[in-house]
């Protein structure tokens, strides 16, 4: 077997010594063959172990991810454009619209740009109150003969949102009462008023909250108010409005309080300045001018201190939270 392939290799046959030549060359041949599949068994094995573990790395990473995300939602919130929801579709018109002319049609097929009709929203939760209209005298007469029209039954109805501020007295009349017996009780009662929640004080409860909403949730500046109720014929004057604002404050104390306590025992405080201005009794001459800062927690407690070297030392007090803040002069 030797001696043929040494022929075809083109080797002269008949010598011992070519013969143990060409059998310790194919035992180093087989014997690098052998290391060669160990090598690859071993890069079989290798390369495995490292797919497992690229598996095993991206399942982490998904998981710390996700928990990424949360933790940026609880700290800063949902983004305003990726929360925005999708305005709702009516029944019977997914993807039927055309585009209106000049405008283009979206993936769901609404009309868009100029000339595009979105159709007019329905407000059942408003309260609805039916006005009667007719004609002079009631009814209608031909006016040839004078004969009247007979009615057909149904009215023609056109809802129209109706907007209006009204300042009213509230004249609350209590009734009085005169014993009729010989018991030794009161001779006179009187029924129990409305409740306030400033004992003297000339506005209602619903104003006052009306007032609070419109100065500090809407934003409304002091002369703002003074004008808009002006045009409803009630002439009050900013300070009364001011001292109103003032008593409500010291009845929302213990709320407050309550805020800041809960604040207190968050993880996380953001602390920003806002610019709201407050004129607090001062040291000099004058009332100090300060500014609001808003401290708000993952929990959604939101509490109000003035910018002073006092006011964030008061919230975070005996807390063992993060606080976060851009500029915050007065710690320095």
């Amino acid at each position: 077997m030797l001696c043929c392939v040494a022929v075809a290799a083109g080797v002269v046959p008949g010598s011992d010594a070519d013969v143990a030549s060409l059998r310790e060359s194919l035992a180093a041949a087989l014997e690098a063959n052998e290391c060669w599949e160990r090598t690859a068994a071993e890069l079989r094995e290798a390369l495995a172990g490292r797919d497992a573990e690229i598996a095993r790395q991206s399942a982490e990473l998904e998981r710390v991810s996700a928990a990424l995300a949360v933790l940026q939602r609880m700290v800063f919130g949902d983004s305003s454009e990726r929360s925005r929801p999708e305005p709702a579709t009516a029944p019977g018109d997914e993807g039927g619209g055309e585009p209106a002319p000049g405008g283009t049609g979206g993936d769901k097929g609404r009309p868009r740009g100029p000339g595009a009709r979105a159709g007019r929203r329905d407000y059942p939760h408003l309260p609805r109150v039916e006005v009667i209209w007719d004609f002079a005298g009631g009814g209608y007469c031909c006016p040839e003969c004078g004969t009247p029209f007979t009615g057909l039954g149904s009215d023609h109805v056109t809802e129209l949102l109706d907007w209006q501020v009204i300042v009213r007295v509230a004249a609350h009349c209590r009734r009085r009462y005169r014993r009729a017996c010989g018991c030794r009780v009161p001779g006179t009662v009187t029924a129990p008023g409305p409740p306030k929640a400033i004992g003297k004080g000339l506005f209602s409860s619903a104003f006052i909250a009306m007032l609070l909403t419109e100065r500090f949730v809407a934003g409304r500046s002091m002369n703002s108010l003074v004008t808009g109720l002006g045009r409803q014929g009630a002439e009050i004057s900013a300070a009364t409005l001011a001292g109103t604002c003032a008593q409500a404050g010291a009845l929302l104390v213990p709320l407050a309080d309550a805020v800041t306590e809960r604040s207190r025992g968050s993880w996380h405080l953001h602390a920003d300045e806002t610019t709201w201005r407050v004129f607090a009794p001062g040291d000099g001459d004058g009332p100090a001018k300060w500014r609001l800062w808003v401290f708000t927690a993952p929990r959604g407690a939101v509490s109000y201190r003035p910018r002073s070297g006092q006011g964030w030392e008061e919230i975070i007090s005996g807390s063992d939270g993060l606080l976060r803040s851009e500029r915050m002069t007065g710690g320095k």
